[in-house]
């Protein structure tokens, strides 16, 4: 019998071992994760994706592995978005302006309609604080099993053409836009008489270089950053959206991290954040500069920007009747908080 239990004893011991031994190996687990991006190298949101995949990997102890690729090198960020919606998808997470995905749920839709913020910082408060934004979060997440970590910025959206330079209302007639697949966006620019086009980023600059589209509306920085300037003649700061661009990430992926990985991914994150948004404010008088350099550039007075606002009032008409499951005015005084 004490023979018996010795051995009873020593199986005990080794596979309490081999149990540690597999919590152990456990605990060093790499997790992979794919990342996709559709700015340029050099644009702000391009370089702290990088610079938060490094970040994420130093505050893991190399247990996160985040692999980035910029300028829609793995294809049309609704295809991307796609893969982060599945359980072994082949991308688990990516950033975006939140107009690009309205196919998969209109619960950031709000957030595009014309002229809603005053600046940059009131949006910036308001996407980091808001309860109307979790809010729209939860409903993202339920309606697409992908999860917001954070918000870029994806600068103040303007206008450049190749056909004449705008400065009124009536200056957009007729002009053929490039447009994010999105009714707001669509709404918005034929308010103002222009034509707009529904279409995928990774697809405009030829769009543009053939004429299939006269102009499209980003930012100064990805504007210059995608070399737009390069097919276009005139340059307009319109700033109708503060925009920000979502980064996102598979919830599938998400529930496979063990918690304190899930905690450093948001710490990376909002590092991330805080960085680029300054990044992107401070390099913005030099990209002007440059700019000029190609460009006719027409910077708005208040009283012509508030004659294109004034020309988008029908959209928030539009927009209650057609998504009649959000209160605009409620989310309209929501930022007025801030």
């Amino acid at each position: 019998m004490k023979k018996f239990a010795a051995i009873v004893l020593c199986l005990i011991m080794v596979l309490s071992l081999v149990a540690c031994g597999g919590k152990k190996e456990n605990d060093k687990t790499v997790y992979k994760i794919t990342y996709a991006n559709t700015t340029a190298d050099a644009n702000p949101q391009a370089i702290n994706a990088k610079w938060l995949a490094e970040r994420a990997k130093e505050l893991s102890g190399g247990r996160l592995e985040i692999t980035v690729f910029n300028n829609n090198k793995l294809g049309a960020f609704s295809d991307c978005f796609a893969q982060m919606q599945l359980a072994n998808g082949t991308v688990q997470m990516g950033d975006v302006s939140p107009a690009s995905v309205t196919q998969f749920s209109t619960a950031f839709t709000p957030y595009s309609l014309p002229f809603l913020f005053k600046n940059a910082k009131q949006s910036f408060d308001f996407f980091d604080k808001s309860d109307s934004v979790k809010k729209s979060e939860d409903e993202f997440l339920k309606a697409t099993n992908v999860r917001v970590l954070g918000y870029f910025y994806n600068d103040a959206r303007a206008l450049t053409n190749g056909k004449k330079a705008v400065a009124t209302p009536e200056d957009m007639k007729g002009l053929k836009l490039r447009v994010m697949t999105s009714d707001v966006y669509i709404k918005t620019f034929e308010s103002l008489g222009a034509a707009p086009i529904g279409m995928q980023f990774s697809e405009l600059f030829s769009a543009l270089q053939t004429g299939t589209v006269d102009g499209q509306d980003n930012g100064l920085i990805l504007s210059m950053d995608s070399k737009f300037n390069e097919v276009q003649k005139y340059y307009t700061d319109l700033g109708h959206v503060q925009d920000t661009s979502v980064i996102f990430i598979s919830e599938e992926f998400w529930k496979t991290l063990p918690e304190d990985l899930q905690k450093v991914l948001k710490q990376a994150v909002e590092e991330a954040v805080a960085k680029e948004r300054q990044e992107y404010l401070d390099k913005l008088d030099s990209y002007l500069t440059e700019m000029k350099k190609t460009m006719e550039v027409t910077i708005l007075t208040d009283e012509q920007r508030a004659a294109f606002k004034d020309a988008c009032q029908p959209v928030y008409d539009w927009y209650r009747g057609a998504f009649t499951q959000y209160d605009i005015d409620a989310i309209m005084a929501d930022i007025a908080k801030y």
